[in-house]
Order: structure tokens, then C-alpha cells, then sequence
């Protein structure tokens, strides 16, 4: 009897341990750019801002896409970071910090000029774009991902 329990507790050890947040996950991240200038680029130029290069910024990580999860704040260096805290699930991936939405409204209401709603629609926007949706399961080592830097729509195209 002691040998069939000792035999199920190692069983329930092994299969907690595999789903562990604890574990490490290898990301390499790239990305590439639209073009937010004026005039029409040469094709060097749209090239370049095609071609991967590796991510150098803050990543944040939230399995709630309106972000009222706490969410982690990952730095990539040369595109790479090793992430622990990822339970099994879809995660999506957000260039901006997540903002009170309720005091961004409340803002909204107190300052009601064209310029302040723009603004708060601005930051509303910036705080929902999604720059990639990863999926994490058991398998899951490592996370090799392109992500496409959208203009920022805050700043009005150049002529």
C-alpha cells in the first residue's frame, strides 16, 4: 500500500512540474517597421524597414486582452529574454504600459476640449494594440517570434 501511494504522489510531482510557472522560456524576438515618414521612401529604405532585426525595448506580457491582469514586464536585449511565470494559455504581446482606463475616462470628462478627448483616445489605442498572440503548452521551450512596429497613431503623418 505505502509503495502504490508513494507511486501516485511521484506521478501528481511529475505532472504538476511540467505545467510549473517556474519554468524558463527561451524568447528570440525581431521585428520590423512601417514607414511613419512623409514623402514616399526609396526601396532601400522600405527594405530595410522589412527585414528582421532583433528587438531591443520592454514587452508586455498579459493573458487578458483588455489588460486587468497584472501582465509582465519583459526586456529583450539583442531580441532575446528568458520569461518564467507562464502558465499554459494564449498570451498577448503590447509595445505600451497598461493604463488606468478609469482615470483616463475620468480625465476624459474633467478636460472635455477636442485636444483632451483626442489625446485620451490616443492613449486608449496605443494600449490595445496587440503586436503578437504566442501560445504556451507543455512542449514549449523556447518562442521565436517577428513582431511589426506599427507609427505611432499619436503623431500626425508627416507631409
Amino acid at each position: 500500500m505505502k509503495f502504490f501511494s508513494a507511486l501516485i504522489l511521484a506521478l501528481i510531482f511529475v505532472s504538476c512540474k511540467s505545467t510549473s510557472p517556474n519554468r524558463s522560456i527561451k524568447f528570440n524576438v525581431t521585428s520590423t517597421s512601417d514607414y511613419c515618414g512623409g514623402a514616399m521612401p526609396d526601396e532601400k529604405l522600405i527594405d530595410d524597414l522589412n527585414t528582421p532585426k532583433p528587438f531591443n525595448g520592454i514587452i508586455y506580457i498579459h493573458k487578458d486582452p483588455e489588460r486587468k491582469d497584472k501582465g509582465i514586464i519583459q526586456e529583450f536585449k539583442n531580441g532575446k529574454a528568458n520569461i518564467s511565470g507562464l502558465v499554459n494559455g494564449e498570451y498577448l504581446l503590447f509595445e505600451y504600459p497598461a493604463i488606468d482606463i478609469e482615470k483616463l475616462e475620468n480625465n476624459k470628462i474633467e478636460n472635455d476640449q477636442p485636444q483632451g478627448i483626442m489625446d485620451s483616445e490616443c492613449k486608449f489605442m496605443k494600449n490595445f494594440q496587440i503586436l503578437e498572440v504566442v501560445s504556451i503548452d507543455q512542449e514549449t521551450k523556447d518562442v521565436s517570434i517577428n513582431i511589426n512596429l506599427i507609427c505611432d497613431p499619436c503623431i500626425e503623418p508627416m507631409p
